[in-house]
């Protein structure tokens, strides 16, 4: 049961609810997002009126080059540069879940045992987390809230662990609102109970 002095107000519950509202998106208008936002081929010119009279193109820009057994031709002056940045960015270790959980926890001044204790974590399963065993997405959220990181700090854990804040999720939105307000888990779970949500 949730300690009645940390029950949300009323008022506060209706602001949750009409930020769901406003950020919820449908699954099919996240994909449909997400397409849009991918990069469309360069349209060929004259492709239509080409095969309309069955004239075939000369090699170039637009054409296939493995197809035509021709060299490809140098798409753009700063590939080189854009291909070096990229294998840099590989080349650098990536943090692991269990690596930035215990970085964040050092950079809050707190020990393993009071992070693990806020978030409701025990101590075995803390121990597995520490070892790289990848937690749900709900731990990490209590983990989030225990140490209280910023909406940016946020998503970084979570994509280190393989997840993001979903805009079609009720759950993930009542998350992101939390996390923007600087709530305390305890708080976090009041609302969560009174919305009928699992607490974390």
């Amino acid at each position: 049961m949730i300690p009645l002095h940390k029950t949300p107000s009323a008022e506060l519950l209706a602001k949750i609810r009409r930020y769901i509202a406003e950020h919820l998106l449908d699954v099919g208008d996240v994909i449909e997002e997400a397409q849009c936002k991918m990069q469309h081929p360069a349209p060929r010119p004259f492709e239509e009126v080409r095969e309309r009279h069955g004239i075939a193109r000369s090699p170039g820009v637009h054409e296939e080059p493995r197809a035509l057994g021709v060299q490809p031709p140098c798409l753009h002056v700063g590939l080189d540069g854009i291909l070096s940045r990229l294998k840099s960015k590989l080349d650098k270790p990536k943090e692991t879940f269990s690596e930035r959980l215990l970085r964040l926890i050092s950079e809050r001044g707190m020990t393993d045992a009071e992070a693990y204790k806020r978030a409701g974590v025990d101590r075995k399963y803390f121990s597995k987390i520490r070892n790289g065993q990848a937690p749900s997405a709900k731990v990490i959220y209590a983990f989030i809230f225990a140490l209280r990181l910023n909406i940016d700090e946020a998503r970084d854990l979570l994509a280190s662990a393989g997840y993001s804040i979903s805009p079609a999720s009720k759950f993930d939105l009542v998350m992101e609102f939390c996390i923007m307000e600087g709530y305390d888990i305890d708080t976090v779970n009041g609302i969560l109970y009174e919305m009928g949500m699992d607490v974390l």
